[in-house]
């Protein structure tokens, strides 16, 4: 008896003990607060400050709140009014009247309490300049010319405010000129404007001017330098980066007189080689194409040949052979002759009207895109098969700048992949097109399926006129390219 009695006593003493323990347990709630956006746009033409509110619940009272640069946590600002403050509204006001550029402010709010329990929260505030016009060009602002005449083309935007005029003049005389239509209000637009040049001088520069107004009698001139190219230099490497986010590099090798003579395509991913070399004849044509297929060591087991055989004593082809030698440690197997195009058919003006594949190709797309009296060649061959008399299968360009693509190879026939439908793409793009294509489009005007990849070009140019950049964009073709893009990057000495 006494032992239960013991037992219990001391079990009650426990609990006691327990719950004066719980009772004495002090409680560290955290600080918080509650804030409506952490990423704001402020354009200074409506706002000299922006305030930044929330609304805090600090238990334990404040102890010190800072604001700190977000960027390197630098402490800007120890602010004490809410020292010793539990729930209350906060409010810092942030000055924005020295900013006359876009600018970024990212800050961090750190509340410690008085038990030494901290709270951060972020906030990104984009500070807009005040509304002006202005022009973002395509193309750049200095360019080397083939022709005597130019697309100008550019997103122009006025901020806040509205588009009242336009103007693209060279030299002073005005080429383009556009004013809004009476109860039109336009804060951007896509400029596009056909300046034409006339016969430049190569020793001198030139200016196009593009002259933007708004309705607050704003105004903003943006110079292009212009020169005449006849020569255009020619990169050591192009690093082509494709649709799954492989980096080839590209490089040519060049004759005396600057024709590309060969080029290897060397994969960034697993060192193989995949080089082609060219042969010209006396009209400057390209007579015979080799294409070799090298592993990371050098090592090969087959040649590939293609053979262009002309008209005697003319650049008009007559078929195009393929032939290919395997080799096996020292046998040779010749394969044969194989004839992968004829029945070429000439237009009065030296084009090609139709040729034969699998089926004749006929209507073989050209313009003269610039009025000068050219036949530029527009076909764009997607795959191989493609090269077929079906409409639907075809595409062209329709657009062009008057900028020299650096690696355009005139005496190259854009009418066989050579051997390898790997380098259909790069042979489409920088190969076989003399100026700087802009857009691709359907050949049949009835088509309306997504098969078609139909892309478009922008690029960018160096000081010096130089395309150093290109960035094609599939505009079709269904899911699985629509949407994607490829991009050469051009180096030059």
């Amino acid at each position: 008896m006494k032992k239960t009695i013991t037992y219990t006593i001391i079990l009650g003493l426990s609990f006691l003990l327990l719950l004066q323990s719980c009772q004495e347990d002090p409680s560290f709630p955290d600080p918080g607060f509650e804030i409506g956006d952490q990423r704001v746009e402020v354009r200074r033409d409506t706002a000299d400050y922006y305030d930044i509110k929330m609304k805090m619940d600090v238990p334990n009272q404040v102890k010190e709140i800072l604001l700190l640069d977000a960027l390197d946590y630098s402490l800007l600002e120890t602010i004490n009014e809410y020292n010793n403050k539990t729930k209350f509204d906060f409010n810092y006001r942030v000055d924005l009247t020295s900013f006359d550029k876009d600018t970024v402010l990212n800050y961090i709010i750190k509340v410690t309490d008085k038990d030494a329990r901290s709270f951060n929260r972020g906030i990104r505030i984009s500070v807009k300049r005040f509304s002006f016009p202005e022009i973002k060009l395509i193309g750049g602002s200095s360019i080397a010319l083939a022709a005597p005449a130019y697309n100008v083309k550019g997103k122009i935007s006025t901020g806040l405010n509205l588009i009242s005029s336009v103007k693209v003049l060279f030299e002073g005389e005005e080429q383009y000129s556009f004013v809004p239509q009476a109860g039109e209000e336009l804060h951007e637009m896509d400029l596009k404007a056909l300046v034409f040049l006339g016969d430049l001088d190569p020793s001198q520069q030139y200016t196009i001017d593009i002259v933007i107004a708004d309705n607050m009698g704003q105004e903003s001139t943006t110079n292009i330098t212009v020169r005449k190219s006849e020569f255009v230099k020619k990169p050591y490497r192009i690093n082509y980066l494709n649709t799954s986010g492989i980096i080839i590099h590209i490089e040519p090798t060049y004759n005396e007189d600057g024709n590309i003579v060969a080029f290897d395509y060397k994969w960034t991913n697993n060192g193989n080689n995949y080089r082609n070399e060219f042969h010209y004849n006396d009209q400057k044509m390209i007579d015979t194409v080799l294409y070799r297929s090298l592993d990371a060591d050098g090592n090969y087991s087959r040649d590939w040949y293609t053979y262009i055989n002309y008209v005697e004593g003319t650049k008009q082809i007559s078929t195009i052979e393929s032939q290919s030698f395997e080799y096996d440690g020292g046998n040779v197997s010749v394969g044969s002759v194989d004839v992968e195009a004829s029945s070429f058919v000439y237009t009065p003006e030296g084009t090609v009207s139709s040729f034969r594949t699998s089926s004749t190709v006929s209507n073989v797309y050209y313009s003269d895109p610039f009025n000068l009296g050219e036949s530029v060649f527009g076909e764009y061959w997607q795959l191989a098969s493609y090269m077929t008399n079906n409409a639907s299968r075809r595409q062209h360009r329709e657009e062009y700048d008057p900028i020299l693509i650096p690696t355009f190879i005139e005496g190259l026939p854009p009418f066989y992949d050579y051997n390898s439908s790997v380098f259909l793409n790069v042979f489409n793009d920088i190969f076989w097109h003399k100026y700087m294509m802009t857009k691709t489009v359907p050949t049949d005007p009835t088509y309306t399926g997504t098969f078609l990849r139909e892309p478009s070009f922008t690029y960018e140019t160096d000081d010096e006129g130089n395309i150093i950049s290109i960035l094609k964009t599939y505009t079709s073709g269904g899911s699985q390219f629509e949407g994607k893009t490829e991009r050469y990057t051009f180096f030059y000495d």
